[in-house]
Order: C-alpha cells, then sequence, then structure tokens
C-alpha cells in the first residue's frame, strides 16, 4: 500500500472531524505529524491546531493546551488556535490564562463571536470565583477555628466538620482547606473514635475525590495502622474508609499523566505508565481486605470492581500479580461466598485485557493455576472445597480462562464427585457449582454427565441437602440436558427430563424469588429453553414468564444479563443455526447416520405464536433494560433476539419493539458489539427501517444515527446478498425523509457503497441500490458528486454514466429509479451539461420516450424540461437532434395525458425563451436558424 502524503492525512483526518470520528481523526492527525518529523512547521502547527480541536471535542482539555503551545510555537498562533486554548483552559478552571487567551484571540479576529462570547463568560466566572472564594475562605477559617478550640462543645464542633463536608464537594473549597492547613486537623479527629470520627472521614472522602495531589498528601500522612484500626471498628466508619479508597483509586487512575494515543514530534511510542502512588494502593488494598468483614469488604472490593474500566489498572492488577492475591484470599478463607463473586467481575475485565498478548494469557493462566491447581490435587477436602470455589470465580470471570487452567489438572472429575457426596453443604455447594459453570461446554459437557448426572440427581432429591446445593445441582441437569443443542437424536438424558427440570426451575422462583436464585435459575432456564418443549411449556405459563420479565426491574447483573438474553435467543430461534447441505442429509440418510431433525414446536407456525406471547409479556423491556451490557457474548445474543423478533411474521412487532426502547438499544448494541453482533444488530434495524416509516420509528437524532449501521450492511466486501439487500432498502427509505439524513449518509460514505451496488449483475441490489441513489438524488450536497472532476471541462463522471445507462435497463422498477434520479439531478445546470456529453444520451433518450408507460414517459420528459430550461447550448443541442421531434409528436398526440402535455409545452417555452424556435400562427412549432 502507497503511504499518503502528509496533506491528504489532513484531508482524511479532516472527513473523520465532520463525521463526528475524533478518535480516528487524532490518529491520522497524528501521523501526518510524525511523517512530517519537523520538514514544515506550518504544516505541523495546522495538524496540532486540528488534532485540539479534536481532543477538545472528547474533553481532553490538558492534551487540547499542550497541543496548541507546540502550534503557537511553530507560528501558528492564530484566532482559532487561541480560542481553543481558551476553552480548554476555562473547562481546566484556569481561568485568568482563559480570559488572556480568549482576548488574543479577539485581538486577532475582532469579528470572532465565540471567543467575544467566551471573554464575557469567563470574566463573568473570574468574578463569581472571587466573591465565592471570599466567603469560603472567612467560612473555613470559621470552622477550623472551632475545631481547635478548647471551648467549643462537641455539639458545635460536629456542625464544623459538617460545614466543611459541605465546603469540601468543591474543588475550591478543597483547595482552601488545604491551604489554610485544614488536612492536619481534619485527620487528628479521624484517628480518634467518637461521634466526631465519622464526619471527620466524610470530609477526608471529599478531599481526595477527583485529586491526585490531596490524595497523596493523604497517603504521605495518614499511616496504614490507622485506617486498619478503623477497619476493624466494622461500624460505619470502617464502611467509609471503603470509600476513600475507592475515592484514592480513582483519582490516581484519572490522572493519566502519559497518552500513548497522542504523541509530539519526535517522541517514540509508549506505553501507559504505573501512576507513582498505585503500588502503595494495592498495598493498602491487600492489608484493607485482611482485617474487614461485611459491609466493609463489600466496599472495598466494589472500588476496585469500579474501577476495572481503567486499562492501567486491569493491567497492573496482571502483572504486579495481585490475581494470585485475591485468589489466595478465597483458597484461604479470608473473602465469604458472596465477596469471592464480585471478584469474577474483577478476573473477567484482566482477562479481556490479558487477551490480546500470548504471553499476558500464559501469564494469567500460570497465575490461577499455581494457586488452584495444587490445592485440587492436595487430597483434603477443605482444600479442594476452597480450590473449587476460586476456580468458580475464574470460570465465571471467563471460561476460556478457567477452561485452561484445568485443562492438565487429572482425576478432576473424582474430586467433583467426592465432594458432591461429602455431607457439608461448603463442599457440596462448591462441587455443584463447579459442575454446573463447567457443564456451559459441550464437549466437557458428555464427560461430567457420565461421571456426575446420577450423582447430581441423588443429591437434588435427598431432604437432607441445603435448597442452595440443589439449586446448582438443577441448574447442571438443565445444561446437561441441553447439550443435544435442539436435536432430538442426540440427547444424553431421558426423553421429557427437560420439562421435569423446568418444573423444578419454576418452583424455584415462585418460592424464594431473591436475587441469587434469580440468578441460577435465569442460568438454569437460559439451557432449558433449548429444548422445543420447553419453550413451548414455558410461553404458555404467564405467571412464569411475568416473573422472569420482572427480573430486569433492578439493574440486572453480568450473569443475569447472559442468562435472559440466552433465554429469549432461544425463545425465538434465533441461535446460529447450522448450515445443512441437503446432499449431506442424503449421504448420512445412506450411511444410516444421526441427522439433525427441528421439533415440530419450533416450526415456523408455532414460532410466530410464540414471540406473539413473547411480545405480550414484554419481552423487548427486557432485552432493553440488558443492552448495556459488558460482556461482547451478552450483547450479540441480545441482538440476536431482537432480529428474530423483527423478522417474525413479516415485520408484524416492529412497530412493539420500537414502543419498548428497541430503536434505541439497538443502535447501543451496534456501537458495542462483537463483529458478527454489529452484523446482527445492524440487520434488525435495517428490518425496522424497511418495515415502518423511519421518521417515526426513529425518532430525533436516532434517525441520523440509524444510517452508520445500514451503511455496514451494503459494505462492497459483504458477500451475503440479503444483507446487503436490506441494508440497501434500508438507506432507501431513510433517504426519503429529509436532507439531513441524506447528508449523513454522504457524511458516513455510504454513497460510494450504495453505487457499488448498483453495478452488481444481481438485478435484486441494481435496483435497490438505484431506487437508494433516486431518494438521495434530491440532496444537493449529493448532486455535487455528479459534477466533473475539472469544472471548465463538462466531461460525465462515471457514476453519472452509470446511472444513466440505467434507465434503459430491461428491468421496469430500476429503469423507473434511474429515471426519477436523473430527473432530480437535472435540476442541477452542470449535470444537465455533463449529460449531452454520453455517448449514448440520443439512443438511450429515443429508446424510452417511445415506451407507452405514463410513468416512464413522465420522468423522461421531466429531464428534458430540466435540460432545457437549464442553458441554452443544452437546449440547442436537444433541438437539433431526433429527441426534439419526439416531442413534436409528443405534443401532437391527442391521448396524452393533460401533465404529460403540459411538461412538453414547458419545454416548448423554454426554447422559445432561449429564440430557438418561434410558434407560427397555426401554432405548429419549429426551429429558428
Amino acid at each position: 500500500m502507497v503511504a499518503m502524503d502528509p496533506a491528504k492525512l489532513k484531508e482524511l483526518g479532516n472527513d473523520h472531524f465532520r463525521k463526528g470520528e475524533y478518535k480516528q481523526a487524532i490518529g491520522i492527525y497524528t501521523e501526518a505529524v510524525e511523517m512530517l518529523d519537523g520538514k514544515s512547521c506550518e504544516q505541523a502547527a495546522t495538524l496540532l491546531k486540528n488534532r485540539a480541536a479534536c481532543l477538545l471535542q472528547l474533553g481532553e482539555y490538558e492534551d487540547v493546551v499542550t497541543d496548541i503551545n507546540l502550534c503557537i510555537s511553530m507560528g501558528g498562533g492564530d484566532s482559532k488556535a487561541y480560542y481553543r486554548r481558551a476553552v480548554a483552559n476555562q473547562n481546566l478552571k484556569h481561568l485568568d490564562k482563559a480570559l488572556k487567551d480568549a482576548m488574543e484571540a479577539v485581538k486577532i479576529d475582532p469579528k470572532n463571536k465565540a471567543a467575544i462570547d467566551l471573554v464575557m463568560t469567563v470574566r463573568r466566572d473570574i468574578q463569581g470565583r472571587r466573591e465565592m472564594m471570599s466567603s469560603t475562605t472567612s467560612l473555613v477559617d470559621q470552622m477550623l477555628a472551632s475545631l481547635t478550640s478548647g471551648s467549643d462543645g462537641e455539639d458545635k464542633q460536629i456542625q464544623a466538620l459538617k460545614n466543611l463536608v459541605n465546603i469540601a464537594t468543591a474543588n475550591a473549597g478543597c483547595e482552601t482547606i488545604l491551604a489554610k492547613n485544614g488536612f492536619p486537623i481534619i485527620i487528628d479527629f479521624i484517628r480518634v473514635k467518637s461521634p466526631k470520627q465519622t464526619h471527620a472521614i466524610n470530609c477526608l472522602m471529599c478531599l481526595t475525590r477527583n485529586s491526585l495531589k490531596r490524595t497523596q498528601y493523604t497517603l504521605a500522612h495518614i499511616p496504614l495502622a490507622v485506617f486498619k484500626d478503623i477497619l476493624q471498628q466494622d461500624d460505619q466508619c470502617s464502611v467509609l474508609i471503603g470509600g476513600i479508597f475507592y475515592e484514592m483509586l480513582n483519582s490516581v487512575l484519572e490522572d493519566r499523566g502519559y497518552d500513548y494515543t497522542k504523541r509530539v514530534l519526535g517522541q517514540p511510542k509508549k506505553q501507559f505508565p504505573v501512576p507513582e502512588s498505585l503500588p502503595k494502593l494495592f498495598e493498602y488494598f491487600t492489608e484493607f481486605i485482611s482485617v474487614s468483614t461485611g459491609e466493609t469488604l463489600d466496599s472495598l472490593i466494589n472500588g476496585i470492581v469500579k474501577c476495572t474500566d481503567s486499562r492501567v489498572l486491569v493491567e497492573q492488577l496482571l502483572h504486579s500479580e495481585k490475581i494470585k492475591s485475591m485468589l489466595q484470599l478465597i483458597v484461604n478463607g479470608v473473602l465469604g461466598y458472596h465477596q469471592s463473586q464480585q471478584l469474577s467481575i474483577i478476573i473477567s475485565r484482566i482477562w479481556t485485557r490479558a487477551r490480546i498478548n500470548d504471553k499476558w494469557t500464559l501469564k494469567f493462566v500460570k497465575q490461577c493455576s499455581s494457586i488452584i491447581n495444587p490445592r485440587l490435587l492436595s487430597g483434603e477436602e477443605k482444600h479442594q472445597m476452597f480450590a473449587l470455589r476460586a476456580l468458580n470465580i475464574v470460570l465465571q470471570g471467563s471460561f476460556e480462562a478457567g477452561g485452561d487452567v484445568i485443562r492438565d489438572v487429572q482425576d478432576l472429575y473424582r474430586v467433583l464427585t467426592k465432594l458432591l457426596c461429602s455431607k457439608t453443604k461448603e463442599d457440596q455447594m462448591a462441587a455443584a457449582e463447579a459442575v454446573a459453570l463447567m457443564a456451559s461446554d459441550k464437549k466437557m459437557c458428555y464427560n461430567l454427565a457420565s461421571h456426575c448426572f446420577n450423582i447430581l440427581k441423588t443429591v437434588y432429591k435427598s431432604p437432607e441437602v441445603d435448597d442452595d446445593v440443589k439449586l446448582r445441582a438443577l441448574v447442571a441437569m438443565s445444561k446437561m440436558n441441553a447439550s443435544s443443542g435442539g436435536n432430538i437424536h442426540q440427547k444424553i438424558v431421558a426423553d421429557g427430563a427437560g420439562q421435569r427440570l423446568h418444573k423444578q426451575v419454576r418452583s424455584y422462583l415462585l418460592s424464594n424469588p431473591s436475587d441469587e436464585v434469580k440468578k441460577w435459575v435465569a442460568e438454569a432456564l437460559a439451557y432449558l429453553t433449548i429444548d422445543a418443549e420447553v419453550k413451548f411449556d414455558l410461553v404458555n405459563d404467564e405467571v412464569l414468564m411475568k416473573h422472569i420479565c420482572s427480573l430486569t426491574t433492578q439493574e440486572p447483573g453480568p450473569a443475569l444479563s447472559y442468562s435472559l438474553a440466552c433465554i429469549f435467543m432461544n425463545m425465538t430461534n434465533s441461535y446460529e443455526k447450522p448450515d445443512i447441505q441437503p446432499e449431506m442429509v442424503r449421504l448420512a440418510q445412506y450411511a444410516k447416520q444421526s441427522v439433525p431433525e427441528e421439533h415440530e414446536y419450533d416450526k415456523e407456525e408455532h414460532l410466530k405464536v410464540r414471540i406473539a406471547q413473547l411480545i405480550k409479556y414484554g419481552a423487548p423491556t427486557v432485552l432493553a433494560a440488558c443492552s448495556g451490557a459488558d460482556s461482547e457474548r451478552t450483547r450479540e445474543f441480545l441482538a440476536r433476539s431482537y432480529y428474530g423478533i423483527v423478522c417474525c411474521d413479516e415485520g408484524e412487532h416492529c412497530g412493539s419493539v420500537v414502543q419498548l426502547g428497541g430503536t434505541r438499544a439497538l443502535l447501543n448494541l451496534f456501537n458495542n458489539n462483537s463483529k458478527e453482533g454489529k452484523t446482527i444488530a445492524a440487520h434488525a434495524i435495517a428490518k425496522i427501517a424497511i418495515k415502518m416509516n423511519p421518521a417515526l420509528a426513529f425518532a430525533g437524532q436516532r434517525i441520523l444515527d440509524a444510517c452508520r449501521p445500514c451503511i455496514s450492511l451494503v459494505d462492497s466486501t459483504n458477500e451475503n446478498t440479503f444483507i446487503v439487500y436490506d441494508g440497501l432498502m434500508a438507506l432507501t427509505n431513510l433517504a426519503s425523509v429529509s436532507d439531513s439524513v441524506r447528508e449523513r449518509i454522504l457524511r458516513e460514505g455510504g454513497c460510494h457503497h450504495i453505487e457499488y451496488q448498483q453495478m452488481e449483475d444481481n438485478d435484486a441490489l441494481r435496483r435497490a441500490a438505484t431506487q437508494c441513489v433516486c431518494n438521495l438524488a434530491l440532496s444537493k450536497k449529493i448532486q455535487e458528486r455528479y459534477h466533473p472532476e475539472e469544472k471548465d471541462k463538462f466531461e460525465p463522471v462515471d457514476r453519472l454514466k452509470m446511472i444513466f445507462v440505467l434507465c434503459g435497463d430491461e428491468e421496469y422498477p430500476t429503469k423507473i429509479a434511474a429515471l426519477g434520479a436523473v430527473a432530480y439531478l437535472t435540476s442541477d445546470a452542470t449535470i444537465c451539461k455533463c449529460l449531452i456529453n454520453i455517448g449514448s444520451f440520443i439512443e438511450v433518450v429515443k429508446e424510452v420516450i417511445c415506451l407507452e408507460d405514463t410513468a416512464i414517459r413522465h420522468r423522461l420528459l421531466v429531464i428534458l424540461q430540466n435540460m432545457i430550461a437549464s442553458d441554452k447550448d443544452v437546449a440547442d443541442f436537444i433541438i437539433k437532434t431526433e429527441v426534439f421531434e419526439c416531442l413534436l409528436a409528443l405534443k401532437q398526440m391527442s391521448n396524452l395525458p393533460s401533465a404529460l402535455h403540459k411538461i412538453v409545452d414547458n419545454s416548448m417555452k423554454a426554447a422559445q425563451h432561449w429564440g430557438l424556435i418561434q410558434a407560427n400562427p397555426g401554432d405548429l412549432i419549429y426551429a429558428t436558424e
């Protein structure tokens, strides 16, 4: 591939900026800057200024200042540059610098209205800050005086601390407390257990929020022992320490330091640096957990879970072997069952990051194996139970990672059966949960069924076994029942087992609808609903269906979201199905081998009824509630479920999906999904755009957002003609709505893909693409695409030749659409001048005008009318050809519809206007000399 020069890269970056693709634009501008390598300061300054505009949109204000500083140093200090730095400084609360830059922007360009407005705004902000700081400083002085005064009673000091908490909610208040040396005073109250301690800790939590400087001060001046003493109190104060830990961790991670996506001239590529305070916070976390229990422990773990979106944190958890530390807490019995469950989210985030690098993946698996495997093989039930509990956390975080951990563990099934037969609840629950999780893998499921199925049945039926263990055994058996994947010839359990298990699952949910039971019941149903008979029973069970649809009244967790997505994907039959070739079926029958056979209840007539009932129960509401799930797999299954619903019964349920928040959810699923999930979500969006009025289906901004998914379907590399066709049909409908939609399709690069499909041999694709172009041609900006490459030469471009040639296409709908598109295009005089330079212009017009079809003639006559009226030279060209004779003949036809007569008359009047023809007394028209 030939490398682009900086100028072309700049234009490409500008295109991305106009589309709102700021991150892509930043990467391209960066590449262009590095390519220049100091050779052209003027070009580099412009690129840096453009990159700053992108960063401004992303809220990266410090980077904006860095880029503009460099831009100005290269001589690029124009009004825009100073304005952008002023806006960044305003958001960074550097108001004096913002005012100076804004005034400089106005000085350079006195007509820069945005800069003038900014000057006024910043001046007001500075005045307000001065007034606030004056009152805040006075108030802080009073509160600190009260706290240090020996004469003020406890009530007054508590009120002073409460006031400081309110002041510390604003950054200016925090800085004032720090400047007035208030930190040591507050720390003194934190050290001593008293009614004032809670308010002092609250104040410290506010002070450490969003500030690396104040976090570092806290770490430097409060010993670890003080925190540990408070944590051992096991009261409200200890829970608040968990909040302080989160605020400090978040402050450290938000101070990004160096961003590898944005580099300055001459700087090498770097990874994210490790913030200096992060290792110390890891040390605090380990020590905090070792002395915490109950709500305090929950608070600490939640704090680190909420920060796992940070790439820096996740990578450091992996590289500093904190996976081992966390799993060690489980196998040592420090963390109880419920606290351990939250670690699965951290494990999941770390694994997602580790997968990008084979060495990291190996490091992840080694850390897990070093803790889990020796204990599994130890022979001691207690060690094996804790090892299985740790394994379950890894399996919940990532089944793939858990599978790698236990791949080489010998006698695993013996350990599982041994603990299932144990008399203690902890042993049985760890083993039953491990079997339930491992049974998600079809290959592993067969071995588990042969070793554990009968034991699970015994455990489930035993009156002495705890209900929590029974529930997990029930889930494991449900997965084993589903291992046939819906193929009635490959079941490894007896017929009817799925329905019996379904009834038992139902009784659990209705009798004990706790969060834990909901999670496991949903997981059981996610696998049971592979069985067509279970689907039939479930959809006709109104009570159970209402319970399932009510599971999302509160925000569903990752496990519940995944299970619900599986349930509705199975119920709508929208799972991926193998492509079975008829020849292979006949060969299997001849060889007397099992042939996959669809169950009666999975056939079209039953599916239609089932989906109609799901709509009645509110299934789209459940799907919408789960659409923000972290897991790509979950999002893909949700997209499949939506697709199954909107395709059913010729789009009968599209209106219900839209009404219940489906369009917003699908747009979210398209933007955040796997490659396959994106395609499926886009296809569902396209189906809605085809079956409904897009203006109603996609209200407001969403109609513009719907363009990109549909464009992604018509990509020239897509070999699925069915998907491409639906994408073209959807874009045709979207393009009929308004100019803003048509221009969005243009900006998103849709026109290129649509025009490519016009050249396809497939009649349906060519027709759909031409119909789409017809609607797009209403836009003036799209008409400009059909202008000649050189302004002074009216040489028709290829896309204009293509659409005109299609006017003579043999297929009627394609011909009609092409004529309509050219009719719109000829409202542009430049295009009219280009058309007469197409070699086949006369032949195509003569061929089409002779067709006795009113719709075709109407469009062609509009084209000729527009061309004659557009320019004298164009009109002269037409009048000197046989086309004009055809117009004269049409004028004399008595049976020509009045609307067409009027168009012909308008064409003649236009020619008369140019002085090319005149009327004689008998109203016969002839050309002038």
